[in-house]
């Protein structure tokens, strides 16, 4: 009885295995691998000179700020150019006399994100945006978002100023010609440096009043006169303020109250006192991370405005308002299609107009006359933050 059903079971098995043999299972088809489209590959032509309708475009970025960069774009033909990094909390570049070299500060940990902080100041060379000489500053330069008066170059290109912020007050002073630190100086409650002449500058202090300061032939800095306070705790001076000569600077509100002020005797000295809105125009205010632009050669202020109550100051700008400066009138009242927080013109005769918007990873390139586009710069860095257009550098001598 044992035999017979052994015998069976092996009888089903073998029936089992017979019938698996005869029949196997489908396997299941390969899966399409997409062919990826040939990527064209570009050069571009840099210059040994910065032309006044390239563009460097910062880019922040929010999600992992370790990685700032800045990339060079060409307004005239829409093309991107190039890239050179920034580090932790990047700020912008300075533009050499001569337009030859950017100059970047940048903050490095040794283990990325840890480890021993070293602050640099890195000259790149624009004709290949290969970084050269450096020098090493101390690790206190202030980590905020994106403020161009910072980190402001003397307009005789002598020296570079950084201001610190730990929360201590000071500012540095780098020899751009030896390529060394000068040294650290106090500032006691007042912020930033807004150059007023060749080696010139105006502080903005916590008070509302303004602190005039200088550089002697060897860097060192000492502190001059401050004005009373000139501006209202509720309606503060804007921390981006708009340089309209060699010494002559607006200070702008958040609500869009403007004061003129002059440094060139060495004192700052409060001028005219405007709005940028009429009546029944309260509800507009400035607003973005560069809410303006000045045009010198047609003495025209370009402003990013939105509708917004109190603490609206970064929200982004729907329209951009146009004042001539000498006449403190609007000219031009210019709706936008995108809305955007940065605007910036091209610094020559024949100017172009950019605005981009903070999370849009685009540049677009305008008319200045009627804010119409040109043409878009796209696939940039989402966190777009200042937009730099260079000085017009004369054609004639050779770069340095």
């Amino acid at each position: 009885m044992l035999a017979q059903m052994l015998a069976g079971g092996f009888g089903v098995m073998a029936l089992a295995t017979t019938t698996a043999c005869a029949a196997p299972r489908k396997a299941p088809p390969a899966p399409k691998v997409p062919v990826l489209a040939v990527e064209d590959v570009t050069t571009v032509e840099l210059k040994d000179r910065i032309p006044p309708h390239w563009l460097v475009v910062n880019d922040v970025v929010f999600t992992h700020l370790l990685d700032g960069r800045a990339y060079i774009v060409d307004g005239d033909k829409g093309e991107y150019l190039g890239m050179v990094p920034g580090g932790h909390s990047h700020v912008g570049v300075q533009f050499t006399p001569d337009g030859s070299h950017l100059l970047m500060p940048g903050t490095f940990f040794a283990r990325g994100s840890r480890g021993e902080r070293t602050d640099v100041i890195t000259w790149f060379a624009l004709k290949d945006l290969m970084p050269g000489e450096e020098v090493v500053i101390p690790p206190k330069r202030i980590q905020s978002l994106p403020l161009l008066s910072s980190i402001p170059l003397t307009d005789d290109g002598r020296f570079v100023l950084i201001y610190n912020f730990t929360p201590e007050q000071s500012m540095t002073v780098v020899d751009a010609a030896a390529k060394s630190v000068v040294g650290e100086f106090e500032t006691p409650g007042c912020a930033l440096a807004h150059m007023t002449g060749p080696r010139s500058f105006m502080m903005q202090c916590a008070d509302g009043s303004l602190q005039s300061g200088a550089l002697d032939e060897s860097g060192k800095i000492t502190l001059g006169a401050t004005t009373q306070p000139l501006f209202e705790r509720e309606d503060p001076a804007s921390d981006k303020p708009v340089r309209i000569s060699a010494s002559r600077w607006l200070f702008i509100t958040f609500a869009g109250a403007v004061a003129e002020v002059d440094n060139a005797s060495g004192t700052p000295t409060p001028g005219a006192r405007w709005k940028l809105t009429g009546p029944g125009e309260d509800a507009w205010r400035p607003g973005g991370l560069q809410p303006y632009t000045f045009h010198a050669q047609s003495g025209l202020l370009y402003v990013l405005m939105h509708q917004g109550g109190p603490g609206t100051h970064k929200h982004p700008g729907t329209e951009i308002w146009v004042f001539n400066v000498a006449s403190k009138q609007r000219v031009a009242r210019l709706p936008i299609e995108t809305p955007s927080t940065a605007i910036e013109i091209s610094k020559d005769a024949d100017p172009l107009l950019y605005t981009a918007l903070f999370g849009s990873g685009t540049v677009v390139v305008r008319k200045p006359a009627d804010a119409s586009v040109l043409r878009k710069i796209e696939g940039l860095g989402n966190d777009i933050s200042v937009l730099q257009a260079p000085p017009v550098v004369p054609a004639a001598g050779p770069a340095k």
